[in-house]
């Protein structure tokens, strides 16, 4: 591992210095003119419809997500007219921005993969959420969804990086990190938590986000605090971590093995590691049952 990072620091230094100039993507015209409109204290819902129907393919993006399973609706509907009074109007502006956002982030080649598996921490981040507190699910979706959204701003910077995350594959988080700051200054938590704020997305977003850069000493740092980011950052480390056993084929060779930071997560949260080890092979058969229906 030392000698592929030496490798990769000694051929990719000079790119250090262009990188921390990397532009964060800024909010497109049509996401602007709605957070005008929802900035009013009665936001106008049809002038919101009338302004999504300017992008016919937003439009569409979106309607086919409400229709997903994520939202449950038991009949299809076909207008985003039909979503606001179903969801409300807050709902369907997050869902709107986050949209435009895997759009702005989706220009490298080969995000499928990157984008199924933040969707896949996505759902499991909000069904926990859901579960075990009160919080906004909302918040934890994006959370979910935008987690590592600092990667393709890298990417799209540098297309040596992908190198790095090859590399890096099966390592800790740590490793990588570690890696990104030594050659970039930065790492992409911290990319990723200014490309949210900049975008305006909720606080405890964008607070999650850069917290995961701390994990797991931030959580036993205040871990007898109550806390909602680092509640959001336990729920979505524990997701993160089912997600992850669930793409090894050797998963339930290791039913048994609890990493000591999933363990302070579960301290966090309330839960006992046996209660833990039920919960993540209900959500391992609910993939797999997905996977192949």
């Amino acid at each position: 591992m030392l000698i592929v990072y030496m490798t990769m620091r000694h051929s990719m230094q000079k790119n250090a210095h262009s990188l921390l100039k990397v532009t964060i993507p800024a909010r497109p015209e049509i996401l602007l003119k709605m957070t005008a409109i929802m900035a009013k204290a009665n936001p106008d819902v049809e002038q919101v419809v009338t302004t999504l129907k300017e992008d016919a393919g937003l439009y569409s993006i979106v309607l086919a997500t409400v229709n997903s399973p994520r939202f449950g609706l038991r009949k299809q509907i076909s207008s985003i007219s039909h979503a606001i009074v179903l969801l409300g109007l807050p709902k369907v502006f997050s869902l709107v921005r986050l949209v435009l956002l895997k759009s702005t982030l989706s220009k490298s080649d080969s995000m499928e993969r990157f984008w199924d598996t933040a969707s896949e921490v996505a759902l499991i981040t909000q069904e926990l959420t859901s579960r075990y507190t009160e919080l906004d699910c909302d918040n934890a979706y994006s959370i979910g969804m935008l987690h590592d959204c600092g990667i393709p701003i890298i990417m799209q910077a540098d297309p040596k990086y992908k190198d790095i995350l090859r590399q890096t594959n099966g390592e800790s988080s740590k490793a990588l990190l570690e890696i990104e700051r030594n050659i970039y200054g930065m790492e992409h938590f911290t990319l990723g938590a200014k490309l949210v704020n900049k975008w305006e997305m909720p606080e405890n977003v964008h607070k999650t986000i850069i917290l995961q850069a701390s994990f797991p000493e931030i959580i036993l740092k205040y871990k007898s605090r109550a806390n909602d980011s680092l509640m959001y950052l336990s729920l979505l480390s524990i997701a993160k971590d089912i997600s992850s056993n669930y793409r090894r084929f050797w998963r339930l060779n290791n039913r048994q093995e609890i990493t000591p930071s999933i363990m302070t997560c579960l301290e966090y949260i309330g839960l006992c590691d046996y209660d833990y080890l039920d919960l993540k092979e209900e959500y391992i058969d609910s993939l797999e049952q997905t996977t192949t229906s």
